[in-house]
Order: C-alpha cells, then structure tokens, then sequence
C-alpha cells in the first residue's frame, strides 16, 4: 500500500468521481484507475462501486475512507511537526474567526501578536462558526473560534469571551420604542441575516421553534457593512453580536426579554499536533485574554 493510493482514493470519494480526482490532483485518469485498481488487489476487496455518473463507496470502502483520512493527516501533522523543528524565523498562523469579532475583538489581540512576532504571517478565514467547528473535525484548520454549545469531545479549547445577541434596527423602528424584545414581536418584522453556517441561525431556530413561527427572511449577506447598511436604513433588523455595534453606526440595539449570550472560545483538535506558528498564537491570545479579566 503506498501513501499515493490513500491520496488519490481520498480525493475520488471527495470529488465524486475517478475523472474529476484527476482533474484535482493534476494526472491522468488512467493513472488515477490503475492506482484504485492496485489499491482494491492489495486488499482484496472493491473500495468503490463504478457507475456512469460517477462511484459510491462500498460498505469496506466507507470503513477503509476513515482509516485513509487519519494516515494522511498523521502524515500532515508529521511534516508540520518537522517544520516546527525551524523555530519562528518563518510560518504562518491561520485562524477561523467569524466576521463579527474578527472586526472588533481580534484586531488588538492581532497587532499585540504582530508586533511581537513580526516574521510570522496571520491568515484570517472569515466564516460562521458552524463551517469553523466542521474545517477542524475534518482537519481543515488547526485552530479556531467557536461557540461553546454542544462542543464536540475531539475539541480542547481556552475561553474568550462572552458575549450577547441583540436586535439592530433604524432609530426610527417600532421596535425602537421597547426596553427588550420579546421573540414573537421579533419575528413579525422582515429580518437580515448572515448566511448557512453562522450562529444567527442557532438563535432564528430556537426563537421560531418556541413561537412556533416563520422568521421572515429578506435578505441574506456575510458582508457586514451592508448588513448594517441595511438595517440603518430601516429595511430590516437583525440580530447580532453586541461587541460589532459601534457608536458611529446609526444603528440602536435592543435585549431580548430572555437574553441570548453566546460563550466563544479558541479551538483546537486535541489529536492534532499544532504548528509551531499556532502554538504560539494560541498560547499568546488565550494569555492576553486571561490578563485583560
């Protein structure tokens, strides 16, 4: 068995099909079959099953997918681990923030670490937390921001911060006029939300489960100052993050009656060995965190 094979029979299940693992991974379709073929000789027993549109894993094939995936990112850890080996004269620290507190709470946190560690570069990916928990199971991230509901046992993680969900709307909404917002007058007004993947989402389905409503969705962005464009002009409202609403956005916020708080914590899996770059950064952000209490 050569590490290639996982290569390749990994990709075909994650492209769906022998012709476009080829395409993904630059070689020849004949190439990618003969490898399959060898692969499925060795161990004495069809990985796939071959049908015009494409292949389907056999019931071996699903159970041999998993073992494939844990040799390739053992082999990843393993090469990261070697690199760390250089100390931090290079490397790149990447992160999964969701937009809302990589705009107003990482920044300082950001610049502290910059200044500290000037040859290390930062890579930020912008999306929900839900797309952040799924990259780090699959192995697609080594570290992440995530919400702390639910979390999976694969996860070890250091906390930041707490944080509250309220209702943005125009000055001049009718809503404005209340303390607090109850949930069934919440869903009675045309809402803005970020798309699949973000906790918004958590909040719209525990609202509509408990009023036994439809929310009333009008528009959907992951752009942020459209979102607050939007609500400045009193088309919609919507719910977010406390900390993203600054003095300057036109914009007033309302407390639910039954608060909604959010705890974020930094992730990371605890079978995965972290690069040197993130090791660092983690160790940093959670201790500046932990002196700022």
């Amino acid at each position: 068995m050569e590490f290639r094979q996982l290569q390749h029979f990994v990709a075909i299940v994650e492209t769906g099909s022998i012709s476009a693992a080829a395409r993904h991974l630059f070689l020849a379709q004949p190439a990618i079959s003969a490898s399959i073929k060898k692969l499925e000789n060795e161990l004495n027993m069809p990985l796939l099953h071959r049908r015009e549109r494409g292949v389907s894993l056999t019931e071996a094939g699903a159970k041999f997918l998993q073992h494939a995936k844990q040799i390739l990112l053992q082999a990843s850890d393993a090469k990261l681990a070697m690199q760390a080996i250089e100390g931090l004269d290079q490397g790149e620290v990447d992160i999964g923030v969701p937009p809302m507190l990589g705009s107003y709470f990482l920044p300082p946190l950001l610049m502290a670490f910059k200044h500290q560690y000037p040859a290390l570069g930062i890579n930020i990916i912008d999306t929900g937390t839900r797309n952040i928990r799924k990259r780090l199971l699959e192995g697609d991230l080594e570290l992440g921001v995530v919400a702390d509901h639910d979390l999976p046992p694969e996860f070890e993680t250091g906390k930041l911060m707490r944080e509250e969900m309220v209702v943005c709307m125009a000055a001049d909404h009718p809503l404005a006029e209340f303390d607090k917002i109850e949930y069934a007058d919440f869903l009675k007004h045309e809402l803005i939300l970020f798309g699949k993947g973000y906790y918004h989402h958590s909040l719209i389905e525990r609202i509509s489960q408990k009023e036994k409503a439809s929310p009333q969705i009008a528009f959907t962005s992951n752009l942020l100052p459209l979102i607050k464009s939007i609500i400045r002009k009193g088309y919609a409202i919507s719910p977010m993050w406390k900390v993203a609403i600054q003095d300057d956005d036109e914009i007033i916020t309302r407390p639910f009656v039954e608060p909604f708080c959010i705890d974020l914590s930094l992730a990371w899996r605890k079978d995965s060995y972290l690069s040197r770059a993130n090791q660092v950064f983690r160790d940093f952000i959670l201790e500046e965190v932990k002196n700022k209490k």
